[in-house]
């Protein structure tokens, strides 16, 4: 498109160039729409979110046609998850019967050039660097927004018949859009080890113990990122004992051969963090606009959903609005919306409680005991659970069953090993706290019949 003032509708107006925004762009061209893009910052950049894809996620890239975008950048191929829990480990492949892709690891602001170097190529996309400062609004409906140019700092307004905004976990314009109720359960320290093997290659690693839950997976073909949990709304303090700290707690729990390395990258002391959110989707719908990826929904990002659950409501979205021959038929478009807000749960909602579902289960020590010798006994209990996790599989009912059944199991394991009346009592409780825990993350995803059943059961449990 030209690179002239814009004083016209253009069919979709896009707030933000990260992973949805810029996909969307690229998906909703290939349909023929003309596209402005308008992104604060289009220079590569360097977050330790955002770097695993689970297997569903590669999936939905196929199903759109751009897997192009993992080329050329040092990704790394997933095939599933080492869970190390103490002293032990099991292996689960992610599953692949049916010719599901595997995973991918990769730097974050690599992926995300890819995805930008083919908009910018693109001659009905145009992408604008610069900060939008307000959506512009007349009658209950936002008709485009206004921007500053981050090379001229003059202040422009943009016009188009759908507004999407996606500007991520931090968003400016969230709450013009939803209701959000946002809760920050935790923020994510992000070290790299550089030049170490894990013990299973390309596979991810989920170490858990009596110390908060890492994830390590590989990011290059040289380096693996490792995520170290830190509870609480206030990130940790990187002060003076930090590096001390990191050690005494941490370096133990690392498998033996990637030791030397996780010393290595404390005493670099390069540390990042990130706040790790928790956010249902609770979208206003308002003519003009719909929103989009981290801004309408978050789930912790311990099991590595972010981008999957986005490009499920990428391609969601994409497919809804394909079907509108002509973007000034508000009508049209705001049907498209409805329906893409009512239905994109159904992408979702299991990646969603089985992120959320799995923190709560690291931190209580009963139940991350149940989960590690639940999934170790192989066959459906492994193989089902991680193809959820792999978000291949979104049956929600799917994924309560086996919630569920692993706190009974932990109850069995429990029992058997010492009949006295407080261990049963304590095996009560177990099954207690797994309710508690997956009860509400339910009630916060869309509600259902089915939902309304699993609630009755679960009720039943207790």
């Amino acid at each position: 498109m030209s690179d002239n003032g814009i004083n016209y509708k253009v069919d979709a107006l896009i707030v933000g160039a990260g992973i949805a925004g810029a996909t969307l762009a690229a998906n909703l061209a290939i349909m023929g729409k003309n596209i402005v893009v308008v992104e604060k910052d289009l220079s590569e950049r360097d977050v330790i979110i955002g770097e695993l894809l689970q297997p569903g996620g590669v999936q939905k890239l196929q199903e759109m046609g751009f897997t192009s975008f993992i080329e050329n950048i040092d990704a790394q191929p997933v095939y599933g998850y080492d869970i190390i829990y103490e002293e032990r480990d099991y292996l689960i492949p992610y599953p692949n019967k049916n010719g599901e892709p595997c995973g991918y690891g990769f730097r974050n602001g690599a992926f995300l050039q890819n995805i930008r170097k083919y908009i910018l190529a693109q001659p009905n996309i145009r992408v604008i660097e610069g900060t939008v400062t307000q959506l512009i609004e007349e009658e209950n409906t936002i008709t485009g927004v206004t921007y500053k140019c981050r090379k001229t700092g003059i202040e422009e307004n943009i016009y188009a018949h759908l507004t999407i905004v996606t500007d991520g976990p931090l968003s400016n314009f969230r709450e013009k859009l939803s209701k959000p109720e946002k809760k920050v359960n935790g923020y994510f320290l992000g070290l790299l080890l550089k030049n170490c093997e894990l013990p299973f290659a390309n596979h991810g690693h989920l170490v858990m113990g009596d110390h908060p839950p890492m994830v390590i997976y590989p990011v290059t073909s040289n380096a693996w990122r490792v995520l170290i949990d830190f509870k609480g709304e206030k990130p940790p303090r990187l002060g003076r004992d930090f590096k001390k700290f990191l050690l005494e707690e941490f370096e133990q729990a690392i498998p033996q051969s990637a030791r030397s390395a996780f010393v290595a990258s404390v005493e670099e002391g390069k540390f990042k963090t990130f706040p790790n959110h928790r956010l249902p989707a609770n979208p206003i719908k308002k003519g003009g606009a719909v929103l989009l990826g981290d801004a309408l929904n978050m789930r912790h990002p311990l099991t590595g959903g972010g981008m999957t659950a986005a490009f499920n409501d990428v391609l969601r979205l994409s497919d809804n609005l394909g079907k509108v021959a002509d973007f000034g038929n508000s009508r049209q478009i705001g049907s498209a919306v409805k329906k893409f807000y009512e239905t994109r749960h159904l992408g979702t909602q299991t990646t969603n409680i089985l992120a959320d579902g799995l923190y709560g289960v690291v931190y209580n020590p009963d139940l991350r005991k149940a989960f590690f010798e639940y999934v170790s006994r192989g066959d459906k209990y492994a193989e089902e659970t991680c193809s959820i996790l792999a978000g291949l599989n979104k049956d929600k009912k799917l994924l309560l069953n086996h919630f569920i059944a692993m706190a009974r199991y932990g109850t069995q394991l429990k029992v058997s090993s010492e009949k006295s009346g407080v261990v049963v009592t304590e095996s009560l409780t177990m099954v207690k706290d797994a309710v508690g825990i997956i009860t509400p993350l339910l009630l916060s995803e869309k509600p259902d019949a089915g939902n309304k059943l699993m609630l009755e059961a679960l009720n039943r449990i207790i």
